[in-house]
């Protein structure tokens, strides 16, 4: 019953209005980033001393902005297995594994921002300990993007 719906929703004029969509969400996102790459700069070249968590709030805005899907993308898939009968939405969900491994990424991210704003504001951090999440991140999403290219979870299947 979803990948009849699944089909359905492949109309040309949806597509097209999801293009657009992601075009803009991407547009706002490289606008947010290049906000914190000028504070960035500013706060490295003049010398300042403003807070880092301060000066991270453009990445912090992004954080949002990428959890949100990832967010609904888990209540959807409780739903849908909650109630395999009821159709909740027109696109199937995407695999648990898939969204774990979202999460887990989202997540290592928000961990590297905190430990890097709390070791330039004066937190007694080893470098070794601040550069683990980014670490367990990247072997996360070279699994992920292995286990997804190779075949063994098919997204949207």
């Amino acid at each position: 019953r979803i990948q009849i719906l699944f089909e359905m929703s492949l109309d040309p004029e949806r597509h097209q209005r999801r293009k657009m969509k992601n075009r803009a969400c991407a547009a706002h996102i490289i606008f947010i980033q290049l906000i914190f790459l000028i504070l960035f700069c500013v706060e490295i070249d003049k010398n300042r001393n403003w807070n880092w968590f301060v000066l991270f709030t453009p990445l912090w805005i992004t954080d949002v902005l990428l959890m949100i899907p990832v967010i609904y993308e888990t209540v959807l898939v409780v739903r849908v297995r909650r109630n395999p009968d009821q159709t909740v939405t027109l696109e199937p969900p995407k695999p648990i594994p898939a969204i774990i491994a979202n999460l887990i990424l989202v997540s290592c991210k928000i961990a590297a921002e905190i430990l890097i704003c709390s070791r330039h504001e004066g937190a007694q951090i080893n470098t070794y300990f601040m550069y683990i999440p980014i670490w367990v991140g990247l072997i996360g999403l070279l699994i992920s993007s292995s286990i997804l290219s190779f075949g063994v979870i098919r997204v949207g299947r």
